[in-house]
Order: C-alpha cells, then structure tokens, then sequence
C-alpha cells in the first residue's frame, strides 16, 4: 500500500473516531508501528492532524469543542470506570463541585446515597440528573446560558464559586499535558476551571486516555495542583512512562 493511501485511510479513521491510536492502526493497514508513526508524522506536519502520545487525534478534537450530546457518548465504559472509583473518595456531609464535563455527568449518575452531600454545579446536565435526588442540597451556579456545553458562565457564576465552600473539585479537561497539566480548547472555561482550582481544597482530575497527551490552547490546573488523577486502563501506559511524574494517580 503507497504512503499516501495509508495516510488517506488513517484521516478517514481520525475523523470517524476523532482519536486513534498507533498499535490498533499498525494492524488495521498491516504494516509496522514504526511506519505508522512516521505517516502520523507528516499529517501532523500538514495540519492535518493533531499528535497524541501513543496515537493522534482528528484536528477538529482541538480547535472545536464537542457538543455536551456528542461528549457524552464517547469513551462511555472508561468513563463509567472512572466515576465509580472516584466517588469511593467522597465523604459524608462534604461539599462537591462537579464540573460540565460528560465525566463529571457519568459521575453524578454514581454518587452514593446516604452521604448527605451538597453537590454544587454549572452544568445543566448535572442538575437534571440529580434534580431528583431527595439525599443531595443542589447549587446551581448562575450566569450567562451557553447552549452548545449545556453549562452557565461568567461573573455571575464566577461570584457563586467565591461565596462557596467547596472540599472536592472533580473534573476533566481537553488534555493533559505532562508539564503544564489540564486544559481546555476554549478560554472561558479555562478561566472558570482555574478558580474553582485555586479555591477548592481538594482537586480530582477524571479523564479518559483518549485525552493524555492532548494539547490544548488554555491550561488551568497545574501537576503540582492535582491531589488525584484518575484516568481508564487504557492509560496505565501514558502514566507509567513517567508523564504523570508527581501526580497521585488511579487507575480505573
């Protein structure tokens, strides 16, 4: 197969998958990694596509950020995996902050009964899903509406955070990156991210793997930050190349 077919097929599976990976490429066009790397190399170079540790990631992944809809389909196992370790470190009677992403979400669908908790959020989501919830006090931060990550924004919701208490913050990003830590595509809700970080006692990271090693444009939380990273299996590689180094990492 010529260079430039395989580079073709390769698009055709970034911007079907959004994310892929080299080892499931290598074998899908039958040839070696070591060739895959170097095809990932010049799509990277062209523009075409965005490198990732272990893989690359359609080019879309960064410049645009999903739908909430569109998030919460994607990586719905890992992500399911992480939510059930991560609400083993929750507390009676503590004060959570859950963030808008489609992690944050699967996690509130696991958040144990009995714990009496307070659960204080932005996202439209999060509050659908725990409207119900006799056992949980819900804040809904205010603000600006913004339709598209179903999630509020600005002054308004940036005032709430400061008059609250807050023992856990959990959340995701667009990527992680091995010295300047979690970031996000859009800058308004890096900035949001970033104060509730250094308000919060406490922080967790939930990621899935497709997102280590993303670069992003607008990072909030540094390595020194984060008290626990809690990424799927599929990431056990990334954090055992040294990436994580100084981050309390779990693997769900």
């Amino acid at each position: 197969m010529l260079a430039i077919e395989r580079q073709r097929r390769i698009l055709e599976a970034a911007k079907r998958e959004r994310t892929v990976r080299t080892q499931e490429l290598a074998a899908i066009l039958k040839v070696t990694e070591e060739t895959v790397r170097r095809d990932l190399d010049t799509l990277s170079r062209q523009g075409l596509l965005r490198r990732t540790h272990g893989g690359a990631a359609d080019i879309s992944l960064i410049l645009d950020e999903l739908s909430q809809s569109d998030r919460e389909t994607r990586q719905a196992v890992e992500k399911t995996a992480i939510a059930k370790l991560a609400v083993k470190h929750i507390k009676d009677h503590e004060t959570i902050m859950l963030d808008a992403s489609s992690s944050a979400l699967e996690l509130a669908r696991h958040l144990p009964s009995g714990k009496s908790l307070r659960v204080i959020t932005y996202s439209h989501s999060v509050v659908e899903k725990l409207a119900i919830r006799s056992d949980i006090e819900l804040v809904l931060l205010g603000g600006t509406y913004e339709a598209k990550g179903r999630r509020f924004r600005g002054m308004l919701t940036e005032m709430g955070i400061r008059a609250l208490r807050i023992d856990r913050f959990f959340f995701s990003g667009g990527g992680y990156h091995v010295t300047r830590g979690v970031g996000e595509p859009g800058v308004e809700e890096s900035r949001l991210k970033a104060m509730v970080v250094a308000h919060a006692e406490w922080k967790c990271v939930i990621m899935d793997h497709t997102k280590l090693g993303m670069i992003t444009d607008h990072f909030f939380a540094k390595p020194a930050e984060i008290d626990l990273f809690i990424t799927d299996s599929k990431g056990a590689d990334y954090c055992k190349s040294g990436a994580m180094k100084g981050v309390k990492v779990e693997i769900a």
